[in-house]
């Protein structure tokens, strides 16, 4: 896209906020790991900095964000989320994360690719996580050797044309 997915508006609500709604929706208690500017995009939504990580560099990209989810959440498990997946079904959300529940990673494959920010997690993935991360990697999909893991099929929106394909499915159902 060339710019901050977070604030995009799709159908009249940035996709933040839409994420946000898709997991309260699924069960959720939405956690937004982001920066601070984010916070005015969804008033009342628990938030916590991302250069708070824990890890060597601020904003040291999804891996130190996922794993600092998943120990300030205080939740056995929890459902990772980019904003960019609007459409994204919450009977598949609730799946993912009843899923979870028998794997220590549940993760959708959209064109051949591992969306590891639309999956659940367990605390279990901390450990492999922190070994990644001291081994200077930062590719959040490479730890998913070491856990336990479940892959299921799903799409994505990354591209200008994919958003134009959601703004126009979302008009069409009256979301």
């Amino acid at each position: 896209m060339g710019r901050d997915k977070a604030a995009l508006l799709l159908h009249g609500r940035t996709l933040l906020a839409r994420a946000v709604d898709l997991v309260r929706r699924a069960g959720g208690e939405p956690l937004v790991v982001g920066p601070v500017s984010v916070e005015a995009l969804v008033p009342g939504c628990r938030r916590i900095d991302e250069t708070e990580s824990g890890g060597p560099r601020p904003r040291a990209g999804p891996l130190p964000a996922l794993r600092h989810g998943l120990v300030v959440s205080g939740a056995p498990k929890v459902f990772a989320l980019a904003c960019d997946l609007p459409c994204l079904p919450e009977a598949l959300v609730r799946f993912l994360i009843d899923a979870a529940d028998q794997y220590d990673a549940v993760v959708p494959r959209a064109g051949g690719l591992l969306q590891v920010l639309a999956a659940a997690y367990t605390t279990a993935c901390i450990p492999a996580i922190d070994r990644q991360l001291e081994a200077g990697e930062r590719a959040a999909h490479r730890f998913l050797d070491a856990v336990s893991l479940r892959v299921i099929e799903e799409s994505e929106l990354n591209r200008p044309a994919d958003l134009a394909r959601a703004e126009a499915r979302l008009a069409g159902s009256g979301a």
